[in-house]
């Protein structure tokens, strides 16, 4: 990993990651959370930009963003429960959902770049 203050990329990562871990806190809903920021990396990644701004803002701000512990978590606690269906159809939908926020969010940038 380049830490040089040349590059500032390390510097610029962490200062984007303070916005989304804000909002992230502010939403405090798993679900919702994910799916945003799955659409924002879509987005993001396909947007006719510098790789420097993609790791800004896909690794900074989507990551601080998303919660995959979090989610976890919550998955754990439904097995524990008892609660499978759930645990099963949470699994399902958020990948599902996941899956196709980021291709919409993709689409949305291959849309805005032609």
């Amino acid at each position: 990993m380049d830490f040089s203050l040349k590059t500032n990329s390390f510097y610029l990562i962490a200062i984007s990651a303070v916005p989304a871990c804000i909002l992230r806190w502010q939403i405090d809903e798993i679900f919702i959370v994910n799916i945003i920021g799955c659409f924002l990396l879509g987005f993001v990644n396909a947007l006719a930009i510098s790789k420097k701004y993609k790791l800004i803002f896909g690794f900074g701000f989507c990551g601080s963003l998303t919660s995959f512990s979090g989610w976890s978590l919550q998955l754990v606690e439904l097995i524990s429960q008892g609660s499978f269906k759930l645990f099963v159809l949470n699994s399902f939908l958020m990948v599902l959902i996941g899956l196709l926020a980021v291709g919409l969010g993709n689409l949305l940038a291959t849309i805005l770049n032609a």
